[in-house]
């Protein structure tokens, strides 16, 4: 395994640190939020402020320092301490979107006090706060975003890694391990680690696995128009094309307006074009095009990223359908039943259903008909 640590924040790829570096030298400043997908060297960009600007560095994750209590008795206490050595001091607290929900109720308000009451300068890191819940949060920090790493560069850092180290390499094998982590460098690095054998870069090493999570891939298509990344975007999904289609369809507008939108949306639909192709005549070579339309096609239909939070939501068409086909499948049932009994056809007593509500209301018929509860309910429901 390589190890390699950055030693400035000029060392950091693919970000601009330059912001980092103006908080830093702000007399009164905020806390500094750097937000982002994993792997593309948050936390990393703190140490290296560290090291650079000779701070000591008290990281506290706040997936074990979450609650009311813990924020205000350890982190509360950590902020007013002065340093060990006698040094400027940092406080890191990594991942502070994992405060969440009912079981960590009080812990964000008490961290915006920690923040207002702090001796030290505050970095914090997270995924995504664009949740609500941390708006507050957001107004008493300055915001700071990184993105996915265009593989190139992460190409070019695994390069220099293999030269240092002596390590035989292929460049269409780095490139390869680069382009497949969707800019994910942490990723990178741990692939190349395990892709060492006897001195030289292998395809015989074992792979990490890696699953994307579906908003880091909307979020790949919404705001980045690097044809290579677009591609790669949904390859790591766990999810199939249908659903991801409807993900961005439910999203789209958050991100798109004017002919941005209508243009992604015109890709969706040529998009859901081949799908229908490919259900109808099994022509599964159409997979290709309706992935290449969703992702290429909608990522380069904005002429620029829009900026600021979006929470991505998954669809509700799926719910709403799922309830009207439970709702259609009951009165069908119903119907059924009550064509025998009325010697009908299933589809009559089906289509003149609203006729037949009052009479299937009462008691006995309902018994006489063998109705169960849930269509008792369905029928009372009129």
């Amino acid at each position: 395994m390589i190890k390699y640590n950055p030693e400035k924040l000029k060392e950091i790829i693919g970000q601009d640190t330059k912001k980092i570096l103006l908080w830093l030298e702000r007399p009164r400043k905020k806390a500094l939020l750097i937000y982002g997908p994993t792997g593309v060297g948050k936390t990393a960009s703190i140490y290296a402020l560290a090291r650079e600007k000779d701070y000591e560095i008290l990281e506290l994750n706040s997936s074990y320092f979450r609650k009311k209590d813990q924020i205000k008795n350890i982190v509360g206490e950590a902020s007013q301490q002065k340093s060990l050595f006698s040094k400027n001091k940092l406080i890191l607290i990594d991942e502070v979107d994992g405060i969440s929900g009912r079981y960590d109720y009080g812990g964000l308000a008490e961290l915006n006090k920690v923040i207002d009451k702090s001796k030290h300068p505050i970095i914090l890191t997270a995924n995504d706060v664009s949740d609500s819940k941390f708006s507050t949060l957001r107004k008493k920090c300055e915001l700071v975003e990184f993105g996915h790493v265009d593989y190139l560069e992460i190409f070019e850092l695994l390069k220099t890694f293999c030269e240092k180290d002596k390590i035989e390499f292929d460049e269409k094998k780095l490139k390869n391990i680069a382009r497949k982590n969707n800019g994910d460098v942490r990723a990178s690095i741990l692939d190349l680690g395990v892709s060492i054998v006897d001195g030289k870069v292998s395809e015989e090493g074992d792979e990490r696995e890696y699953v994307m999570e579906i908003n880091e891939a909307l979020k790949l298509v919404f705001k980045s128009k690097d044809v290579n990344v677009l591609l790669n975007a949904f390859s790591n999904v766990d999810e199939d094309l249908d659903e991801i289609l409807l993900w961005l369809d439910e999203n789209l507008d958050k991100e798109y307006s004017g002919d941005d939108l209508l243009k992604a949306y015109e890709m969706l639909s040529r998009a859901d074009v081949f799908r229908g192709r490919i259900i109808k005549r099994q022509y599964y070579r159409f997979l290709a095009y309706q992935s290449a339309l969703m992702s290429v096609g909608v990522g380069l239909s904005k002429s620029e990223k829009r900026e600021g939070y979006f929470p991505y939501r998954r669809s509700t068409r799926i719910l709403k359908m799922w309830i009207a086909k439970n709702r259609n499948a009951k009165r069908k049932s119903i119907a059924e039943k009550l064509a025998k009994k009325i010697h009908a056809s299933t589809h009559k007593a089906y289509k003149d259903f609203d006729n037949y509500v009052t009479f299937l209301k009462d008691e006995k018929v309902a018994s006489e008909l063998e109705l169960d509860d849930d269509e008792i309910k369905y029928v009372e429901g009129f």
